[in-house]
């Protein structure tokens, strides 16, 4: 089967090709899936400047076309809040129009595309100028509780085919009335393997593993840090700040206070790597106030690398965390739940390490790519055949 894939970026900052978020990692795992069972895909993907580059994993015979970007991006370093903001309708329409070409041109099967809501739009969008070629969708979290338009749902519906991974994406759009099919997928990345021998000390910390945002909830961990700082003076507490991200305020005045609170800033230092960070820690807490992305895929990569995770009860979160089994879930901005939480696993290490153990083997057991390429042709095939 001839198939396509869209992923609107791709390419990533130079220096940080690969350090690319888990929705754009998902296809191109999908694609590498796809190919190793006989398939030829065709990844399509939007132009890019000259300050970024396509990641190191990509397959070096990977067929890649690339279309206009119909949107006016800023530069990934700055991360500013118009990123990826103003549509351009000239661009969008030109879009459109440089897929379908690439659809009859390479005569293509199906088209399969990855992303959000403006994503789905897209896809509706094809079909509605006319694209024959069956197009399908993976759709990988929404802003609810925001209502459909009748006019969204019109377009959505001429899609061939809604995937997602999560009971509660499915869930949320068969409550619009639309239908859709659940695919999971296994984790990305195997952080054991990434760690690649560097010299791991025996465990003796926490780790907060998000940008440092309110919206991530860094002054919920900060708190329960400061709670615990003193009653555990043998663990410590660590803040790893991603490539890009501004930390909030108060966090490294609050780390000098405490001998064993620690702000590590990318990039790291004396042979710190997040892998490594992650291997030394009982738990990763990660109290996520706003969430866009279903799922959260660092929670997955967490637990599969048999690591508990604190995290907030709500969207998909609860489908990974088994609570008080191989992690706890917590009310948003709840410092006395998080800080509860945390306490539960500090006091007792040695069923942490349990409880890490279960994550481990329940991810692998429920969240794999064992027969995702399968599903996925099959569901190609309702519509082909």
């Amino acid at each position: 089967m001839k198939i396509g894939v869209f992923v609107s970026v791709v390419a990533g900052q130079k220096g940080f090709e690969n350090n690319v978020s888990g929705h754009i990692q998902v296809p191109l795992r999908s694609i590498e899936e796809l190919r190793k069972a006989g398939h030829e895909v065709h990844l399509i993907t939007n132009k890019f400047s000259a300050d970024r580059s396509l990641p190191f994993c990509l397959d070096k015979d990977m067929d890649i076309h690339f279309v206009t970007d119909s949107r006016d991006r800023k530069g990934i370093l700055e991360r500013k809040s118009q990123q990826g903001k103003g549509i351009s309708k000239f661009k969008l329409l030109r879009q459109v129009k440089e897929i379908k070409r690439i659809c009859k041109k390479q005569n293509l099967d199906v088209l399969h595309l990855y992303g959000y809501n403006r994503t789905a739009h897209l896809a509706g969008g094809l079909k509605f100028f006319g694209l024959k070629t069956p197009v399908f969708v993976t759709i990988f979290g929404t802003f609810f509780p925001e209502r459909f338009s009748f006019l969204t749902k019109k377009l959505w519906n001429r899609i061939d085919g809604i995937f997602t991974a999560t009971d509660y994406v499915k869930n949320n759009l068969e409550a619009e009335g639309l239908q859709v099919k659940q695919i999971k997928h296994g984790v990305i990345r195997d952080l054991v393997e990434e760690n690649d021998g560097a010299e791991v000390k025996p465990k003796h910390r926490v780790l907060f593993w998000r940008d440092m945002t309110v919206e991530n909830g860094a002054d919920v961990a900060l708190a329960a840090y400061e709670n615990l700082a003193t009653s555990y003076p043998d663990i410590e507490f660590t803040f790893a700040v991603r490539p890009h991200w501004t930390p909030i305020e108060g966090v490294d005045e609050i780390a000098s206070k405490y001998d064993n609170i620690t702000v590590h800033y990318f990039p790291y230092k004396n042979s710190i790597t997040m892998p490594k960070l992650l291997m030394e820690s009982f738990c990763v807490v990660m109290p996520i106030r706003r969430m866009s992305i279903d799922p959260q895929l660092v929670i997955a990569e967490t637990l599969a690398t048999g690591i508990p995770v604190i995290a907030t009860d709500q969207r998909s979160n609860p489908e990974f965390i088994v609570e008080g089994e191989t992690g706890f879930l917590v009310p948003i901005g709840d410092i006395d739940a998080t800080t509860k939480a945390l306490d539960a696993i500090l006091s007792d290490t040695a069923n942490a390490i349990e409880m890490g153990n279960k994550a481990k083997a329940d991810i692998a057991s429920r969240w794999n790519w064992n027969s995702y390429a399968v599903e996925l042709v099959e569901a190609y095939n309702t519509v082909l055949l």
